[in-house]
């Protein structure tokens, strides 16, 4: 999910899937709830990233929280240098960023998809400085490339095999330059739109050797996001996708890459957020979940802050974020 410059809402549901949804989720293939988790779930947040106060826009986000998260996600283009002050601010706090890498310029530039031009080598140097950068860097960085590619509101969606060869250029560059410390984050929407074999997620997935996370978003939009949403639980917006990734790349970690639900009645939300913690527990293969911390009102969509309602943010402090400790004194 982007703040700006979408075609169409991310984590909408098409028309021809919605009601699908409910099956595949109500399939009897649940994740078996005696499971035991083997690690605790660590928990990441969205801060976005507008200026040059980011440091101290994190800190003030942050200090809400019961803990210190273990990630934090920010957006970048394809025409923006390796984002060292984001970084090293998310770094000063312990946390661990998450770059969400749009195939696209912000600006403009060409128009339609950038696979091509990817694969083909036009934003080689773009890859080299973030290669040389993330290497000097030294810490983890996560770079999730080209999410949500199975929703047709991105240009890098519709070609499979475009984006596979976008990809996997990429990722070579890096490799090239010895910036081993960027784990790749292979990301979907929760479901395709357009739903049809051709635009089936698992047909984007560039190999066991290029991927080294399995991420999907997914939103409970609420009643009166649009016709095609009604209230869903954490279990009808992801269990379904979580069992399938997990049969499918059983030797990879999973990420909840982007999550929220809408403020919806008093005290819906916070039953939500706790039900959601509980419901997670039974995918041990689910390692980290980011909320998507931000409000998009003016987007015409729901309000996603976590402290939307006190009830809201104690919920998710006494769940994903419960510890011991403040982030900040």
């Amino acid at each position: 999910m982007r703040f700006k410059q979408r075609v169409v809402t991310a984590g909408l549901l098409c028309p021809i899937t919605f009601a699908g949804l409910f099956l595949l989720a109500s399939d009897g293939n649940l994740s078996d709830p005696t499971t035991a988790r083997a690690e605790p779930l660590e928990w990441g947040v969205y801060q976005i990233l507008w200026s040059r106060a980011y440091p101290d826009q994190l800190n003030k986000e942050l200090s809400k929280f019961a803990t210190k998260p273990s990630y934090v996600m920010f957006y970048r283009d394809l025409l923006r240098p390796f984002p060292k002050f984001a970084i090293d601010s998310i770094g000063a706090v312990g946390a661990t960023s998450i770059v969400s890498l749009e195939l696209w310029s912000w600006h403009g530039g060409r128009k339609g998809s950038y696979l091509a031009a990817i694969a083909g080598g036009d934003y080689d140097d773009f890859f080299r400085q973030w290669a040389m950068g993330a290497k000097t860097y030294k810490k983890r960085v996560l770079l999730r490339f080209g999410f949500e590619f199975n929703g047709n509101w991105f240009t890098w969606s519709q070609d499979p095999p475009a984006f596979i060869a976008a990809w996997r250029r990429a990722h070579e560059i890096l490799q090239e330059i010895g910036a081993g410390n960027v784990e790749w984050v292979w990301a979907p929407n929760v479901v395709s739109c357009p739903d049809t074999p051709e635009n089936d997620m698992h047909r984007y997935y560039p190999g066991d050797e290029f991927v080294d996370w399995i991420g999907v978003d997914g939103y409970n939009f609420g009643e009166h996001h649009d016709q095609w949403h009604k209230w869903q639980s954490f279990h009808e917006v992801f269990d379904s996708v979580l069992n399938s990734l997990a049969k499918r790349y059983p030797d990879k970690p999973i990420m909840l890459t982007e999550f929220g639900c809408a403020p919806g009645k008093p005290g819906q939300r916070e039953q939500w957020i706790r039900e959601a913690f509980e419901s997670v527990q039974r995918h041990p293969q689910v390692r980290a979940a980011v909320w998507f911390n931000y409000d998009k009102r003016r987007e015409g969509e729901p309000n996603f802050r976590i402290d939307v309602t006190p009830g809201s943010l104690r919920a998710f402090n006494e769940t994903f974020a419960a510890g011991k400790e403040k982030p900040h004194s």
